[in-house]
């Protein structure tokens, strides 16, 4: 690799990092002003689920057996009790034990 293509590689990578680096802070800026009304609180608790929605279903359709079983435990555990973080460790639990019995 030339020294001309690893600078310009360098320039891409910094101008993303800076890209997704003021997206949220212009977010974070934008969202300060905007008044929390019932209605734009109700949106905002949307977005984010739609957002997790988006990541997880891919990972669910195309992951492997750990990968299902995490996020349909994880999943229950949030329903049932409400709780992100047991929620997370039940999953991260599930993922580690099939991948530790069957891979």
């Amino acid at each position: 690799m030339s020294s001309l293509q690893i600078w310009q590689s360098l320039l891409a990578i910094s101008l993303m990092a800076l890209i997704a680096y003021g997206s949220r802070v212009l977010g974070l800026l934008i969202m300060a002003t905007v008044p929390l009304s019932p209605l734009v609180r109700r949106f905002v608790d949307a977005m984010s689920s739609s957002v997790l929605i988006a990541v997880i279903t891919p990972m669910i359709v195309h992951g492997d057996g750990g990968a299902r079983l995490a996020a349909v435990a994880a999943g229950a555990v949030a329903i049932g009790l409400r709780s992100p973080l047991v929620s997370i460790a039940v999953g991260i639990t599930c993922a580690a034990s099939w991948r530790w019995w069957f891979s």
